[in-house]
């Protein structure tokens, strides 16, 4: 019931989770057609009660597993019932649940409550779980903008009561009051433009610009924040996952964490179609990569092997400047980081120590007699050479 669980039980656990809740919806629509409601009937009340059976059945099996989720490890099973209850996806799981409840007692506009299993796929959308935090990190700045448009919204319905209010209209009752003229107001700063209220006044059409005009500048700031929130949430979330395949790496992972950080930041994205040699035997080796996504084949002798995400290859080169061994291709798309010779030694340039800690673990691995290539040769040559200061 975990969504980053990846066993076959779980994967089929999330199809039928989404099948029903897809079947849910499409239940409740067809409930408000007439047409299929004295056709149907039968069938959609069974299929309603199926789909509430079975978001029912979750909530109680999602209650009793509460303890064992992250988190609930550190508090007793009642407590972590309780706290999983108080949170927003036990919320939902526990409002997915009422409409079969309410149905039973004799409620039967209670399908009509069934939207609320359109919920039930945030918890498997990584992206509208980006968005949320993307919001609570930009709560303040949303909020200030908010406030901003509250203003103008109070402002403008407050103006164009002054204005308008003596001054006859289609609508007898659009400018008799503030509350009244605050339809006005959110028609015109959303930009909406109904038509159905307009100023008649030259002053209140000259306040109709300026309300339109703040209102592109309010939504303007809205959207501002939340695309650089959501930039940098996904640059966050591209620098971790680059971080973990850098760390697997035997020779940087002992290195220290901001080696690896300089390291993720000098690698480059590269596609490759299915059926593409990434490598070739005998090549040069100029780069290293990393697989992100995808699967490619190592073709050796006197057989090939397989790998997925995570796995990385052409480190070799870097240290010893060997031609290439295998040959590599991509079975599927793949989508590749690549670490370039040239940026790889100028950070060696930059941290000499770094240089001599690579050599030392490329001797650890390949033994003292392994082939050095003549720029590292020559960056080791030259820390030994550079006297030491002593502060």
């Amino acid at each position: 019931m975990n969504p980053a669980t990846k066993d076959a039980a779980a994967r089929a656990f999330r199809l039928v989770h989404h099948a029903m809740a897809a079947a849910g919806i499409a239940v409740m629509l067809a409930a408000t057609m007439e047409r299929m409601q004295r056709d149907y009937a039968r069938g959609l009340e069974i299929a309603f009660l199926a789909v509430a059976a079975f978001f029912a059945i979750e909530f109680i099996l999602r209650l009793i597993a509460a303890p064992e989720a992250p988190g609930g490890a550190h508090r007793g099973a009642g407590q972590a019932r309780l706290a999983w209850l108080g949170s927003l996806p036990g919320a939902f799981d526990f409002f997915a649940a009422l409409p079969g409840a309410f149905y039973l007692i004799g409620s039967h506009d209670a399908q009509l409550f069934s939207f609320i299993w359109v919920f039930k796929y945030i918890r498997y959308s990584p992206g509208l779980v980006s968005l949320g935090r993307v919001i609570t990190h930009a709560r303040h700045a949303l909020s200030s903008v908010l406030l901003g448009f509250m203003i103008v919204l109070l402002a403008a319905a407050s103006l164009a009561y002054l204005f308008e209010r003596n001054v006859p209209h289609t609508d007898p009752q659009a400018f008799k009051s503030i509350p009244e003229a605050l339809w006005w107001a959110i028609v015109t700063l959303t930009t909406t433009g109904y038509g159905d209220v307009v100023p008649v006044t030259p002053q209140g059409r000259m306040l109709a610009g300026v309300v339109m005009m703040s209102g592109i500048l309010v939504f303007a700031l809205w959207a501002g924040i939340l695309a650089g929130g959501y930039a940098e949430e996904t640059r966050r979330r591209e620098f971790l996952r680059t971080w973990d395949l850098v760390a697997k790496v035997p020779f940087f992972h002992d290195l220290g964490a901001s080696v690896i950080a300089e390291v993720a930041r000098l690698l480059r994205a590269r596609d490759y179609p299915a059926g593409a040699a990434i490598v070739r035997r005998g090549e040069p080796g100029d780069c290293m990569f990393f697989l992100v996504e995808g699967e490619v084949e190592v073709r050796l002798d006197p057989q090939s092997l397989r790998f997925g995400a995570g796995y990385f290859f052409g480190e070799l080169a870097l240290l010893t400047g060997a031609p290439r061994n295998a040959t590599v291709v991509a079975i599927r798309p793949c989508s590749m980081l690549a670490l370039d010779i040239v940026d790889f030694f100028e950070l060696l340039g930059r941290q000499p120590e770094l240089a001599q800690a690579i050599h030392e673990e490329a001797g650890n691995r390949l033994g003292p007699d392994a082939p050095v290539h003549p720029a590292l040769k020559a960056m080791l040559a030259r820390h030994k050479r550079t006297p030491k200061t002593v502060s």
